[in-house]
C-alpha cells in the first residue's frame, strides 16, 4: 500500500524534536507553494510529507529535507480509491505517531484531518487554498461542501490564503469567525521580487524563441488548464480581439488537467490560431511574464490567484474576476481590471481598454509591481507562516 520511503534527515537528532506531516495530494501544490516552508521547519521539526508520487514526474524529486511517503490519493471523487488511501493514513499515523499535520488542498484535508482527528493528533491544521464547490451546482456542490465542514470541524486550526476568502468561508458557514486567520494580507508562499520582475534581456529572447514578433502584444495565462480557470471565456475574447487586433497572441502557460487544449484551441477561428502559443509546465513562469504585456485570470474560484501577484510584480497589468481570492491579489483599477465571472463581453472589453490604452497598462503594472513588493514579499510570507507554525505546535 506504501510505496518507497526516503529519509534525508538526521534520524538521531529528529527523536528531539516534534513530527510533522505535510499532506497534499499532489507534489505540484508542495512544489510551487509549500518548499520554502518546508525548508524553515526543518529547522526545527522532523518532517514528512505525503502525495501521490505517481503525478507530475516532472516536479520530482522535490528535494526537500523532509522524509517522502506515497500515497494513492486522488483529487477527484473517487469512493473506493478515496477509503485505501484514508485506511493508508491510518496506517501511517499509527506507525509515524506525528504530534502535528497540516493539509494543503481539499482531498487532503478531508482525509487528513479526520484521520489526524481520529488519532488524537494535537495540532491539526488545514491551509484552505480554494473551494472546489464555488463554482459547483447541485449535489456536487452540496457534498464537496460537506467535505470542506468535516475538514474544518475536524482540524483544530484553520488558515485561508486570503481574506476575502475567510469571509467567503464564514459566510457560507463552514467555520466560525474565531477559529480561522489570514497571515498578513493573504497569500500562501507571497511573492519574490528578486525572481519575478521586469526584464527587458528576457522579453526581447522569449520572444525571438516563441516566434512572436517583438512588436506584438501578448496576453498570457499561467496556471492549470482547467475549465474553473475560465479559458473556454478567455479563448472566446481573444477569437473577438483578433477582428480588429492582428498583432495580437494568446501565450497559454500550465499542465493540461483537464485535457481541454483541442477544445481551446477550437473556439478560435483557423487563421488566429497560429496566434496562439502553448506551454506546458514550467518552473520559470517569470521569463514568460517578462516577455507578455497582459496578464488575464479568468476564473471562477481562487483561494488567492498568486499567478496574478506574480504578473504583478513583472509589472504586467492583471484583469481578472471579481470573485473572492482574486479581489485580494488585484486591486481593481490600480493594479488590474476585475469582471464578473463567466461574462465574454466584460472581457474582452477590458483586454480591448488596456490593449489600445498603453499609458493605462504602464501604471498598472508599476503599481502592481509595487503593491506586490510592499504587501506580499515572500520573505515577510515565510517568516509569518514560520512564525504561525511554531506557536500553533501544541505537544501532547
Amino acid at each position: 500500500m506504501w510505496a518507497e520511503v526516503e529519509n534525508v534527515s538526521n534520524t538521531t537528532l529528529l527523536t528531539k524534536k516534534p513530527k510533522i506531516c505535510v499532506i497534499s495530494a499532489t507534489p505540484i501544490t508542495i512544489h510551487f507553494f509549500f518548499t520554502e516552508h518546508i525548508e524553515r521547519m526543518a529547522g526545527w521539526a522532523d518532517v514528512h510529507i505525503v502525495y501521490n508520487n505517481r503525478y507530475h514526474p516532472d516536479v520530482q524529486p522535490l528535494g526537500v529535507p523532509a522524509t517522502t511517503h506515497h500515497l494513492a490519493m486522488h483529487r477527484s471523487i473517487s469512493p473506493v480509491a478515496d477509503v485505501v488511501a484514508f485506511c493508508s493514513l491510518l496506517s501511517l499515523f499509527r506507525r509515524e505517531k506525528f504530534d502535528f499535520v497540516v493539509t494543503l488542498v481539499p482531498k487532503a484535508g478531508l482525509l487528513g484531518m479526520i484521520a489526524a482527528w481520529c488519532f488524537g493528533i494535537g495540532t491539526r491544521l488545514h491551509i484552505f487554498q480554494g473551494e472546489v464547490w464555488a463554482s459547483k451546482t447541485g449535489i456536487r456542490r452540496f457534498i464537496l461542501k460537506g467535505a470542506d465542514k468535516i475538514t474544518a470541524a475536524c482540524s483544530s486550526h484553520l488558515l485561508a490564503v486570503s481574506l476575502s476568502e475567510r469571509m467567503f468561508l464564514i459566510s457560507q458557514n463552514i467555520v466560525s469567525p474565531e477559529k480561522i486567520n489570514v497571515l498578513g494580507d493573504g497569500s500562501i508562499s507571497g511573492v519574490n521580487p528578486d525572481r519575478f520582475k521586469p526584464n527587458k534581456t528576457e522579453r526581447y529572447a522569449m520572444r525571438d524563441e516563441l516566434k512572436i514578433p517583438q512588436a506584438a502584444t501578448i496576453i498570457l495565462f499561467v496556471g492549470r488548464l482547467a475549465r474553473d480557470k475560465g479559458l473556454f471565456e478567455l479563448f472566446q475574447s481573444f477569437n473577438e480581439l483578433c477582428r480588429t487586433q492582428n498583432d495580437l497572441f494568446l501565450l497559454i502557460v500550465g499542465p493540461d488537467d483537464d485535457g481541454i487544449v483541442g477544445d481551446l484551441k477550437s473556439n478560435v477561428t483557423c487563421e488566429h490560431q497560429e496566434h496562439v502559443r502553448f506551454v506546458g509546465l514550467t518552473d520559470e513562469a517569470e521569463k514568460f511574464m517578462a516577455t507578455a504585456d497582459i496578464f488575464c485570470l479568468p476564473s471562477y474560484r481562487e483561494g488567492f490567484g498568486l499567478a496574478a501577484l506574480e504578473a504583478s510584480a513583472c509589472e504586467l497589468p492583471v484583469v481578472g474576476t471579481d470573485i473572492h481570492g482574486l479581489r485580494d491579489a488585484v486591486s481593481h483599477k490600480e493594479t488590474g481590471l476585475l469582471v464578473p465571472p463567466g461574462e465574454v463581453a466584460a472581457l474582452t472589453e477590458s483586454l480591448s481598454c488596456l490593449i489600445q490604452d498603453k499609458s493605462m497598462m504602464a501604471e498598472l503594472g508599476s503599481k502592481g509591481r509595487q503593491r506586490a513588493v510592499d504587501k506580499f514579499s515572500s520573505l515577510l510570507i515565510i517568516e509569518a507562516y514560520d512564525h504561525y507554525f511554531r506557536n500553533v505546535y501544541i505537544p501532547d
